[in-house]
């Protein structure tokens, strides 16, 4: 079995830089409904869909040029959340389960049908600085425990895997 990369570091400037964009671009995110939008670790009680970062931007590998500057290879990794009341029936389960499902092939740039209308996201949006976002990654969605009140959050992991060109 190979072995998991380890991060070297953090790409501190990044971590707005990323979050910033990332939040754009799941806002543009066609499954959403109109007035629904993504917000950033602001998730209500009962309801809503955000998204999370808990690791920061990681720098996984770095190139260091006689010159002083440095091509890094980084991950900024976050879980998209969809919180629900009331989740406990099995279609409504499926139901959130097919959307997180449906925003992660958007995200990963596969086609997706809403409503019968085909999507494709076309590119990753350009970020600031020499950064540049090369690919996005998911993992399968999952629920976690309900809460005693009937609300139940639902997690997707998503990775952004991107360049910095730190230049001297």
């Amino acid at each position: 079995m190979a072995d998991t990369p380890k991060p070297i570091g953090k790409d501190a400037d990044g971590y707005n830089v990323l979050t910033d964009a990332i939040k754009d671009l799941l806002n543009q995110f066609p499954g959403l409904l109109p007035g629904e939008s993504v917000k950033f670790e602001e998730l209500a009680d009962e309801s809503g869909i955000i998204f999370s970062n808990n690791s920061g931007a990681l720098v996984y590998a770095e190139d260091v040029y006689i010159s002083g500057s440095r091509n890094q290879t980084c991950r900024y990794p976050f879980f998209l959340v969809y919180r629900a009341a009331g989740s406990a029936k099995e279609r409504q389960k499926m139901s959130i389960q097919e959307f997180l499902d449906l925003f992660g092939k958007w995200l990963c740039r596969e086609p997706v049908t809403i409503d019968g209308v085909s999507y494709r996201l076309d590119g990753y949006p350009k970020l600031a600085g020499r950064r540049q976002i090369r690919r996005i990654s998911r993992d399968n969605s999952y629920g976690t425990e309900p809460q005693d009140n009937g609300v139940q959050d639902w997690v997707l992991p998503v990775s952004v895997e991107y360049t910095n060109y730190i230049k001297v």
